[in-house]
């Protein structure tokens, strides 16, 4: 009875489905087939009106006798209806009416358009003949101009004749098909499913104690592969669960052996996992706890969860709790639904990076001095009658001072900005002048060493910026493409972009491999050191542009390959007078 159920289920199923798609296929065929019978019946009443405007065009008026003869005549002839319309919508002539008789058909919709220049077709009820017709009107032309409208028409159910023949014959054969695909399904579903029918009767009957009952071999023959197929589908999920609950724990393991926390939520902030570094971090966190903002009541934590949400990769951030700086990864997990989010206790390593950038900003500051007192009494060794190798050691340390002079300078500015953070005196600039100043005072250093050095300029609007910030800027961008260039030179650009200003520092030299610029605007970073000491690098020159440049809400991107030189873009919002 079971399966006698299911047969019927999937007999009307597989029907419906042959009925559906035949009925679909059938809508648009028939559909295809009546506007392509339209567009020939447009089509061939076209070509006769367009050859009646030629009988038409002799004739001074359209109203004449002979031309009404020669229109009725060739209007039997072709069984239709021709119809002649002034410019300004009266009818002329009728070869059904008599043309006093009809309204003026000047806003019908073909003839506006044949009065236009066009040819115009529709299918409409006619209020004469009581019947739809279809129309064609096309323009009368005497010396280019539109002096009428020649309409023709025909009933329509005649120019669809040999269409409503055709249907006719296309439903009798979908009909057909319908009736064959029911019967070709209902044969090949007895055969698919007999065998499942026999071992139903089978295990009926085995299930009220006869036992003794055989199993055909025809039966065995089609079950016998998804049989097997599904113990080994059965002994594969056996083997890939054992896997899976030996990868979990080694997972759990690792989980509970880092120093870092981790925390899986889901979006309601319910708690799925924690280790037990996480609890030692938050005690708070407890067996039974819930949701972790019962616990953990930060709004910055709060703020993350809605960014990681939004983006695609992971997002960090900072927070403070009890004293201690805490640093939380999280991720959006789409396929899981889950927040996963990693714990580390950054405040010994907050506090440390706090005590090296004191210590480098009182170490620059105390340097200044000696320094000084260095450079004041090398000067005065100039003055003095030395020998050719006392010049050559004098030169020697002249040039490691002005190198030290500098790493202190540098220092000293790095460690004013990253003091005094975002806060800027601005006041309106004029970057393309700032730039050309710039250019100038290092053209002499350039033409030394046989390079270029140009500034390509669009017309740019004043900037709201830190003027002196933005001087460093270009400094040492242009001190710094000048120094790792040998041959060709150095192109300063400044073009309109986003809203903003793009500055652009291009030069010719040995380029950055790819595995250096992830980190090139690190302090002290230094790409090749033995030349960095040659041209007296400090290191520090990309840090400190990248500092101002986050300062004022700007972009910095480098685009460099070796032997390609290095292109350094730098995108500066406008800001203003009161931004920070």
């Amino acid at each position: 009875m079971r399966m006698k159920k299911f047969f019927l289920r999937m007999q009307v199923a597989s029907g419906t489905v042959i009925f559906i798609i035949c009925s679909l296929l059938g809508i648009f065929t028939i559909r295809q087939l009546r506007t392509t019978e339209i567009n020939n019946q447009v089509s061939e009443l076209t070509e006769l009106a367009l050859a009646m405007t030629v009988e038409i065009r002799p004739y001074d008026q359209m109203d004449d006798s002979r031309l009404e003869q020669i229109l009725t005549t060739q209007a039997r002839i072709s069984r239709v209806r021709v119809t002649l319309i002034d410019p300004l919508g009266k009818v002329i002539f009728d070869t059904e009416k008599k043309a006093g008789e009809l309204e003026s058909h000047r806003y019908r919709p073909e003839i506006d358009r044949a009065l236009a220049g066009e040819v115009g077709w529709i299918v409409r009820y006619s209020d004469t003949l009581r019947k739809k017709m279809l129309y064609v009107a096309v323009p009368v032309r005497k010396n280019a101009q539109v002096t009428g409208v020649c309409r023709v028409s025909r009933f329509l159910d005649l120019a669809v004749h040999s269409y409503e023949q055709t249907r006719n014959r296309l439903l009798i054969g979908f009909a057909l098909f319908i009736l064959l695909g029911w019967g070709l399904s209902y044969l090949l579903l007895r055969k698919l499913l007999k065998p499942l029918e026999n071992l139903s009767l089978v295990v009926d009957q085995a299930a009220e104690g006869d036992t003794g009952l055989p199993v055909r071999t025809s039966l065995m023959a089609v079950l016998g592969p998804l049989v097997a197929g599904i113990n080994r589908l059965i002994s594969r999920n056996q083997e890939l669960a054992e896997s899976l609950k030996e990868d979990k724990e080694i997972f759990q393991t690792l989980i509970d052996s880092t120093e870092e926390g981790w925390l899986l939520v889901d979006p309601a902030g319910k708690i799925i996992m924690a280790n037990q570094s996480l609890r030692r971090m938050f005690p708070e966190i407890g067996p039974g706890s819930e949701f972790y903002w019962q616990t953990l009541r930060c709004p910055e934590l709060n703020e993350l969860f809605e960014r990681a949400h939004k983006s695609e990769k992971p997002i960090e951030g900072q927070f403070e709790k009890d004293g201690r700086t805490f640093s939380c990864l999280a991720s959006w997990l789409p396929l899981r639904q889950r927040f996963l989010l990693r714990f580390s206790d950054i405040t010994e390593t907050k506090e440390l990076a706090e005590r090296k950038k004191e210590f480098v900003a009182n170490l620059a500051h105390e340097l200044k001095t000696p320094l000084t007192a260095i450079k004041g009494f090398l000067e005065t060794l100039e003055n003095e009658n030395l020998s050719q190798e006392g010049k050559n050691y004098l030169k020697i340390i002249q040039r490691n001072t002005e190198r030290l002079v500098r790493l202190v300078e540098d220092l000293s500015r790095l460690s004013e900005l990253e003091e005094k953070g975002p806060q800027l005196k601005k006041e309106a600039v004029n970057l393309a002048d700032m730039v050309r100043t710039v250019v100038k005072a290092y053209f002499q250093p350039a033409t030394e060493k046989g390079l270029y050095l140009k500034v390509e300029a669009e017309p740019i609007p004043e900037i709201y910026a830190d003027a002196f910030q933005m001087e460093q800027l270009i400094l040492n961008l242009v001190d710094n493409a000048i120094r790792y260039t040998e041959k060709g030179g150095v192109t300063v650009r400044l073009e309109n972009k986003d809203n903003g200003v793009l500055l652009s520092v291009s030069d010719t030299g040995i380029g950055i491999p790819e595995e250096h610029l992830p980190r090139i605007f690190e302090r002290f970073y230094v790409v090749d050191k033995s030349r960095s000491r040659k041209t007296g690098g400090t290191g520090l020159g990309l840090s400190i542009v990248k500092h101002i440049v986050l300062a004022h809400q700007g972009k910095i991107e480098v685009r460099s390959a070796p032997g390609f030189g290095t292109t350094f873009s730098v995108w500066l919002p406008p800001g203003s007078a009161d931004s920070q």
